[in-house]
């Protein structure tokens, strides 16, 4: 049997400004696919969501986590299909498809059992349904274990409420609950010497908590038109293959209450002969995960890392075959340069550091445990690649003054005012800004999104 593909469609986490932006005008499929999700969301009282996925001053992952909700969730859910258009127009093809908690709604549309209009409707009657439930508190917690370990630890606390809401692998899960099963979670982590983060999650998600949303989520899409998947379907939720529209409805009935079982997924596609797994969505975040549950022969491709222009993102899915994922050294996988990417240039290939700093690799180290430093983080969770704000939650007050830091240890000025340093948001991109200005001969980065 020949190596199958699965396209993997994430959800929380995936968010970037203007992921789009170098990509919308190039893929004739993908500009129409977002202008039928701004329709539908204008035939249901909601504003355009396209401004969030091509303008790079778009509102942040802060910004729409606090107050905007719904906008988040239609961008995670446009950004997934809209990638997936690219990706099939591009010349990518999927054997099988497979969504993170939301991102299903985007591997069911994908796979032809919704339309983008009745999946947006879908969305928005989720966001409603929570919206509803405003007073109800609690969150999310990661924690660097497996499930069974967590479970053990959930059961030392008493509050049923705590549960492993999300299995992500071996070793990393997510915990969901009340603020105070949360607060408890947490301090047992920290006694046991369990990593824990707190997620910036607006609603204890995959928990019973949220049953009465559930159920108003349900009735408000009850009539919505389903059909039987065209590409097959693997659901975490429901923990098997879709075989069926009545398939999908059971998920939304289940998919706010019940886990997200995202390693066994992985297990099972790989079981089935799938080797290749790209990721249909903005940056890295299912596909960073597959190394760590499956063995070597599987590969990632991640080709929406960052914001790439047409020509960078040919390049990331070549010939459409699955290429390994890249390695957490910034010398060995050099970003795309902010500075070529801002000024329409083409993107240096060297990685060599300018004379006032040490060599690319001694420059990343350092800067890492400025940062751990600074943010009391652990040095092994400060990858080259991690999303200081989308995957650890540093609020920009926090990232300015590690960055200061950071300035400071090298003897370097200020970046010019139109620079926003929290648009930097990995170590690897804040490796380059420095770069930039140790070498004011070239032109600055211009990133002047919040």
């Amino acid at each position: 049997m020949s190596a199958r593909t699965a396209f993997m469609f994430p959800g929380q986490g995936s968010y970037v400004p203007g992921l789009l932006a170098n990509l919308i005008n190039e893929f004739p499929s993908a500009r129409k696919t977002l202008d039928h999700i701004d329709e539908a969301c204008d035939e249901h009282g909601h504003a355009p969501v396209s401004r969030l996925l091509i303008d790079r001053d778009a509102a942040s992952l802060d910004d729409l986590v606090a107050d905007r909700s719904p906008d988040l969730d239609v961008a995670l859910f446009s950004s997934g299909i809209v990638t997936y258009r690219i990706l099939v127009e591009a010349g990518l093809h999927a054997d099988v498809v497979v969504g993170h908690s939301l991102g299903e709604v985007s591997a069911f549309t994908a796979a032809g059992a919704l339309t983008v209009r009745d999946a947006t409707r879908l969305v928005l009657a989720r966001t409603a349904a929570l919206r509803d439930i405003s007073s109800l508190d609690g969150g999310m917690i990661a924690l660097a274990v497996g499930s069974a370990r967590a479970r053990h630890l959930t059961g030392f606390i008493d509050e049923p409420s705590a549960v492993v809401a999300v299995d992500n692998g071996p070793d990393q899960c997510v915990i969901s609950g009340s603020t105070t099963a949360l607060v408890m979670v947490e301090q047992l982590a920290a006694a046991a010497g369990i990593r824990a983060t707190r997620l910036r999650a607006a609603k204890p998600f995959h928990n019973r908590l949220l049953r009465d949303a559930a159920e108003a989520f349900a009735r408000a899409v009850d009539d919505i038109a389903v059909a039987e998947p065209k590409i097959p379907v693997y659901s975490p939720v429901l923990g098997r293959y879709v075989q069926s529209a009545e398939d999908i409805r059971a998920w939304v009935a289940r998919h706010l209450t019940k886990p997200v079982l995202f390693y066994d997924g992985l297990l099972r596609l790989y079981r089935d002969g799938v080797r290749h797994y790209v990721e249909s969505g903005g940056r890295d975040t299912l596909t960073s995960m597959v190394p760590a549950c499956l063995p070597a022969a599987a590969e990632t491709i991640a080709p929406l890392r960052q914001r790439y222009s047409a020509v960078q993102f040919r390049q990331a899915i070549g010939s459409g075959d699955a290429v390994p994922a890249p390695a957490a050294n910034p010398v060995a996988n050099p970003v795309v340069n902010p500075v070529a990417e801002a000024t329409n240039g083409s993107a240096p290939t060297s990685t060599d550091a300018p004379a006032a700093l040490p060599a690319a690799d001694e420059l990343f180290a350092q800067i890492r445990q400025i940062y751990a430093d600074a943010l009391g983080y652990p040095v092994d969770l400060l990858d080259a690649d991690v999303d200081l704000e989308a995957d650890l939650g540093i609020d920009s007050i926090k990232q300015i003054e590690a960055f200061r830091l950071a300035r400071q240890r090298f003897g370097l000025p200020e970046p010019p005012a139109e620079v926003r340093v929290t648009s930097f948001s990995t170590l690897t991109e804040l490796a380059e800004l420095l770069r930039t200005l140790a070498d004011r001969t070239g032109p600055t980065p211009i990133k002047t999104g919040v």
